[in-house]
C-alpha cells in the first residue's frame, strides 16, 4: 500500500514494520562480508512509512530535484554511484495469502535511484543486500543519511526520533536508550528528553497515576493513541498554541502544497531571479516577507537550542535509567 510522505504518522510505521519482519528475506552472509545483488533501478520499490527519513516541504515531495540533478550529471560523467541499500520481502497473493514471490525495496539511495531513471540508465546496477532485521534497516536509513548523502532537515530529524520514542515505549520505560536516539537521528538531547516527558505525562494521565494538567491536555486534543499524530502536531498542543497560530501553520502548509504543484519551478530557479521576481510582482510586500523569513529561520535554530539549554531536573529524573 502506497503511503502519502505527509501521512506517515508512527502508527502507520509501527504496523508496516511488523509486516515487514514477518516477509523480510536476509541473505546468507559469509565471514560477515557485505552482500551485493544486480538489480535494474526500475525494480527496486519504495516503503516510504518505512525507510524515508526525508520529508522535503513537509512532507509535500519525496525527493530533492536539485541533488537528483547533480547526480544525473555523476552518472553521465563517471558512471555507477554507490550502491544503493536493500532489503528483500516476500510478496503473498492477496486473496489466498499464499507466497508467490518476493520483491527489493529501497533502504537508503531514493535519490540516486531517481537519478538512474532520469539518466535512462535501465542496466543492473550493484546494490548492498541489508543482512539484519527490518528494525535495523530502518534505522540504517537514518544513520547512513545522517553520516553523508543529502543532509536531513531538522523538522525530519525530529520525527524520526518522535517515531522511535513510540516504537521503543513499553508502558513504562524504554527499550533503547536516550543517547541512542540523539546518536542515531541528529535530533538534541533536548529535545528526545522532552519526547519522552510528553509520553509519559500522557501515559499516566491516561492510566490515572497522575492527573497532570498537561497530560490531560494531549489527552484531550490529541486523544488515547499519540501514534496517530506526528511530533509537530503534538509539540503544538505542548506549547499550547493559539488557534490563530496553528490557523496560520495549517495555511503556511496549504500554500506550500499550492507552491509544490503549481510552481515547481521555484526549487530550481536561482534564487536572486526568485527574489527579483518576488520584488516585480509586489516589492512592498518584500521587507514584510524577509523580516518574517528571517524570524521563522531563527525560530528553527532556536527550537533544539532552547530544549537544551532549559533542561531542568525534573527532565533528568524523568530519563534516569533510559
Amino acid at each position: 500500500m502506497k503511503h502519502q510522505l505527509s501521512k506517515i504518522t508512527p502508527y502507520v510505521t509501527a504496523k508496516a514494520l511488523q509486516e515487514a519482519e514477518a516477509r523480510l528475506v536476509k541473505p546468507e552472509v559469509i565471514d560477515g562480508r557485505p552482500v551485493y545483488v544486480n538489480l535494474k533501478p526500475q525494480d527496486i520499490k519504495q516503503r516510504l512509512e518505512l525507510f524515508q527519513p526525508r520529508r522535503p516541504g513537509y512532507g509535500l515531495r519525496t525527493l530533492d530535484t536539485n541533488h537528483v540533478n547533480t547526480l544525473v550529471t555523476r552518472i553521465n560523467r563517471k558512471g555507477e554511484l554507490d550502491p544503493p541499500l536493500v532489503v528483500k520481502f516476500e510478496t503473498t497473493n492477496q486473496y489466498t495469502g499464499k507466497v508467490d514471490g518476493h520483491e527489493w525495496v529501497v533502504v537508503d539511495g531514493h535519490h540516486r535511484l531517481a537519478a538512474y531513471q532520469k539518466a535512462k540508465h535501465t542496466g543492473p546496477i550493484s546494490c548492498q543486500w541489508f543482512a539484519g532485521p527490518a528494525r535495523a534497516a530502518m534505522d540504517a536509513s537514518v544513520h547512513r543519511n545522517e553520516k553523508a548523502h543529502l543532509p536531513i532537515e531538522q523538522g525530519d530529524k525530529h520525527e524520526a526520533a518522535w517515531t522511535r520514542t513510540l516504537l521503543d515505549w513499553d508502558g513504562k520505560g524504554w527499550r533503547s536508550s536516550k543517547q541512542m536516539v540523539v546518536k542515531l537521528t541528529g535530533c538534541s538531547d533536548g529535545t528526545v528528553a522532552m519526547m519522552r516527558r510528553v509520553v509519559k505525562w500522557h501515559h499516566n494521565y491516561m492510566t490515572g497515576v497522575d492527573k497532570n494538567p498537561m497530560g490531560e491536555r494531549l489527552f484531550t486534543r490529541l486523544g488515547s493513541d499519540l501514534s496517530v499524530h506526528p511530533w509537530s502536531k503534538v509539540n503544538g498542543v505542548r506549547l499550547d498554541l493559539s488557534p490563530e497560530q496553528e490557523s496560520k501553520h495549517d495555511a503556511a502548509a496549504k500554500l506550500a502544497k499550492q507552491l509544490n504543484s503549481r510552481m515547481p519551478i521555484l526549487r530550481t530557479t536561482d534564487p536572486e531571479v526568485t527574489a527579483r521576481a518576488l520584488w516585480l510582482y509586489d516589492r512592498d510586500l518584500c521587507p514584510k516577507l524577509l523580516a518574517a523569513l528571517q524570524a521563522q529561520m531563527q525560530s528553527g535554530e532556536d527550537d533544539d537550542e532552547g530544549l537544551d539549554n532549559g533542561e531542568s531536573p525534573l527532565a533528568a529524573a524523568d530519563d534516569m535509567g533510559a
